[in-house]
């Protein structure tokens, strides 16, 4: 082995690689600020969230006008409405209920479908009697 691997010099203590900075202090309260902005961040954050969740304004926030409201952005696209109001049967009845009044004019029935009998033909002469009863005798063969 040579000398120098047997004696290896110690340089002494290594200054630590700061970047930007000129001294630990100068990094540390840089980053004392930087914590700090991310706790006001967090919490504003946090008030952010509370608002959406309950439905109002955030504090220190204002409404934009041209903003529309988030319920009316989500029902935009007819099928997120249409899935949201199948999903609730007395939506579905109501919806229902509401179009069948609008339809004044058309006659519905109201129970079990039954159908409309056509009224009984009623026979006024010895003529008519024998045009029935041949056609009766020709569709029974």
């Amino acid at each position: 082995m040579t000398e120098e691997e047997n004696n290896p010099q110690n340089p002494g203590p290594v200054a630590p690689d700061l970047g930007k900075f000129k001294s630990v202090d100068a990094l540390a309260q840089a980053y004392r600020e930087l914590e700090a902005e991310f706790t006001r961040r967090s919490q504003r954050l946090k008030a952010l969230e509370e608002a959406v969740r309950s439905g109002e304004t955030a504090p220190g926030t204002a409404p934009d006008a041209a903003e529309k409201p988030a319920q009316d952005r989500v029902f935009e696209d007819g099928e997120a409405l249409y899935a949201a109001a199948s999903q609730n049967e007395a939506v579905r009845k109501r919806i229902v209920g509401d179009y069948l009044a609008s339809l004044n004019a058309v006659p519905l029935m109201a129970a079990g479908g039954a159908p409309v009998r056509a009224p009984a033909r009623r026979i006024s002469t010895i003529g008519e009697a024998g045009a029935f009863a041949l056609g009766y005798l020709k569709n029974q063969t």
